[in-house]
């Protein structure tokens, strides 16, 4: 898939959630953002496969970031509002498209984790982040 401006907001959504648990639990490792990202694209690609979703057997913090990302992933497939105040309606995203970013975030925290340490991807993200 061709990265474009108009996919940058999906991501920069995704991203958004994960960077908000790390403010508020700055213990959190990257390791917990590619749970996160792992565990809804596990879910959804399951879902634009026709099939049921397997669990996610994540606990405690993992959990907690998940839920985030599952949120706003249901909210950019137009399925519930924005669980962030104040913010519109926008334009459903197709599933596939959801699924590729989510494929495209765990890549991601791979690269700067190597780069960066346990705290590479959610340092660098936070920088571009509100």
């Amino acid at each position: 898939m061709e990265w474009t401006d108009d996919k940058l907001d999906i991501l920069q959504n995704l991203e958004f959630s994960v960077v908000e648990i790390w403010r508020a639990h700055p213990e959190m490792s990257d390791y917990t953002a590619l749970r996160a990202y792992e565990a809804a694209f596990q879910i959804y690609r399951a879902e634009l496969r026709g099939h049921a979703p397997k669990p996610t057997g994540l606990s405690g913090l993992d959990a907690e970031a998940f839920e985030a990302v599952k949120a706003i992933c249901e909210f950019r497939l137009a399925r519930k509002p924005c669980p962030v105040p104040g913010v519109e309606n926008i334009p459903p995203i197709p599933l596939q498209v959801l699924v590729d970013c989510l494929r495209e975030l765990a890549k991601s925290v791979e690269r700067h984790t190597k780069m960066g340490g346990r705290q590479g991807y959610l340092t660098f993200i936070d920088g571009f982040l509100p």
